[in-house]
């Protein structure tokens, strides 16, 4: 019996392109070692196979989150509180001459009651069977990592409260409280009068220091002083400029290390923008009082793991009520470095 023609195999699904004649017992013998190949022309084995694959990880960054290192985190209620209230007291009277009959003179009190709403944030997770179980075969744990970027996320936006607020609602934030103080602007002391770092020596910047601290001394009538614990909040951006040194190797860092007993530097971004540059100077503490917090109901809720038909879903859950600024007079701003 003939061996069928490679045309006629192609009927069936039988498809061996490029090939020249069949090999069968009978011919083995007759094929010479140079005879033409059956299959493609390859190396070895597919390229895939030989990578290497590295364990390491690199997590894509994100921008630091500094809120918490200007005022501490509090809880406050949990997540069905609507709103906190404090209240702040004032003294109030005057003095008289004395007299034996007299009742002139009177002492008292005022009280005056802030309030903050809180705001619950969300976001979900889901993850399919069949996607879990490709990821597993790359040895990758899909709801871990699903998880995880839950978490992160709703610690971006945590900061991001603490600093701006929530739009539309009565929270506010470190930065865009009503209750504070205007900002002051730089002094034109730089390059044609400018008020920008870049364009200033490094004496000029430093003064611009002093210039916000006398700001906070007068707003606090001198309850603040070079002595107490201070905060300064400045962008990164902003922050390498206070490493500039004069020829004879003095920096504004040095030189701040020299005046202020106490001072703390703390890197925000969102300092940063596009009119220019803004700083904050903060005393935490004024008369034994903490000037502000950062509020919270919930921090992180977790949610029950919720099956689908092939799939799984997850809610976290988390609340805030913003910076809540206690003593706005002692946060002093500047604009314009």
């Amino acid at each position: 019996m003939s061996n069928p023609s490679f045309e006629q195999v192609k009927q069936y699904g039988i498809i061996f392109n490029g090939a020249r004649h069949w090999i069968t017992p009978g011919s083995i013998p007759r094929l010479a070692q140079d005879a033409a190949l059956i299959t493609s022309p390859n190396s070895t084995v597919p390229a895939e196979l030989l990578a290497y694959v590295d364990p390491t990880i690199i997590e894509i960054l994100t921008a630091i989150r500094n809120a918490r290192e200007v005022f501490s985190e509090e809880k406050r209620g949990d997540w069905s509180t609507p709103y906190m209230k404090w209240r702040a007291n004032e003294v109030t009277g005057n003095t008289a001459a004395y007299s034996d009959f007299g009742h002139a003179g009177q002492s008292g009190t005022n009280y005056e009651w802030h309030t903050r709403e809180q705001y619950r944030f969300q976001t979900v997770t889901q993850y399919g069977d069949l996607e879990a179980d490709m990821a597993s075969d790359a040895k990758i744990n899909l709801a871990a990592d699903k998880q995880r970027a839950a978490a992160t996320i709703i610690d971006i936006d945590s900061n991001k409260f603490y600093l701006l607020g929530v739009q539309g609602r009565e929270i506010y934030g470190l930065l865009n409280d009503p209750n504070l103080n205007p900002a002051i602007a730089a002094a034109p002391a730089g390059e044609k009068s400018s008020t920008k770092w870049v364009n200033k020596t490094t004496q000029q910047r430093y003064r611009d220091i002093l210039n916000l601290f006398a700001r906070l001394v007068s707003q606090t009538q001198g309850l603040v002083s070079e002595r107490d614990e201070l905060i300064l909040t400045i962008s990164p951006s902003a922050r390498v400029l206070l490493g500039d040194a004069t020829d004879f190797n003095v920096s504004v860092m040095k030189m701040l290390e020299t005046y202020f007993s106490n001072l703390k530097l703390v890197s925000l971004p969102q300092l940063s923008g596009p009119s220019g540059e803004t700083m904050q100077l903060i005393a935490p503490k004024v008369a034994g009082m903490e000037t502000g917090l950062l509020g919270f109901g919930e921090k992180m809720r977790a949610g029950r793991i919720v099956p689908d038909l092939s799939s799984f879903s997850q809610k976290f859950t988390a609340t805030t009520y913003g910076a809540v600024i206690r003593i706005p007079a002692a946060i002093a701003q500047m604009t314009g470095i």
